[in-house]
Order: C-alpha cells, then structure tokens, then sequence
C-alpha cells in the first residue's frame, strides 16, 4: 500500500497542543500527530498518547557534574561541536533529505532547526558564566 504523508509549512513554531480552531494554525506537536497518524495509515490519533506523557524538562535538577557550555573556558569544545553541528546539518540537507525513504513532518521546521546547527548557542547570550 502507498503510505500518504504530508508535510506541514505553516511557520507556526509553537510547541504546545493547543486545540485547532480555524482561527489558530497547528501546533508543531498536533501536526507531528496527524502526520505520524497517516504515515502509519492509523484510524485512531495519537492525541491522547501525547497527552499523557510527562514533560521531561519540567524539574530542573543541578548536577555536581553540571557544565555551562558557554562559560569561555568551554570555546574550544564549542568550536568543535558548531563545526560538526554545521556538517551534520549540511550533510542531512542536501544528501539525507533527498533520499525517497525519508519522511520528515514539519519540513519547514525541521530544515529552520538545522539551519541553526552551525550557530553557537552562546554568541546571543551575551554573559560569560566564569
């Protein structure tokens, strides 16, 4: 059987499940389920899954072996892991992409995301964590 699957190019990055009106766009999430749904051919949505899942991030604990990457003593690794964040980006964009097997919800997303592999995270932070 063809396995329908579409991409979603509205540029509304809100990460939330809101409830989709016709006045508001999908959220990310709520496009990710209805894009996984068809690409499996799924009658029933994945909705109630997503929503009894706990967010991770939602108590931050501090290890001892916690790091601020972008303390300066840390340039160098960072150095290192922009540079491969912006090769893997590349590599991902205009070979792995290309490939008829891959199926990617959210495209426009998705391609925005790595966009930013090649970016230190701390240039826009401004402070130096020393």
């Amino acid at each position: 059987d063809d396995v329908d699957a579409h991409f979603n190019t509205n540029n509304n990055n809100t990460n939330n499940n809101n409830t989709n009106d016709d006045a508001s766009p999908p959220s990310r999430l709520s496009t990710f389920q209805t894009d996984l749904q068809h690409f499996l051919n799924l009658t029933t949505p994945f909705q109630t899954y997503f929503d009894s899942i706990p967010h991770v991030n939602k108590n931050r604990m501090h290890y001892p072996e916690y790091m601020d990457i972008c303390q300066s003593r840390y340039e160098g690794l960072r150095d290192v892991l922009v540079r491969q964040g912006e090769t893997t980006s590349e590599w991902i964009l205009q070979e792995f992409l290309k490939s008829e097997d891959v199926v990617v919800s959210g495209e426009e997303f998705f391609r925005e995301s790595l966009s930013r592999w090649g970016v230190d995270p701390c240039v826009d932070v401004g402070g130096d964590g020393d």
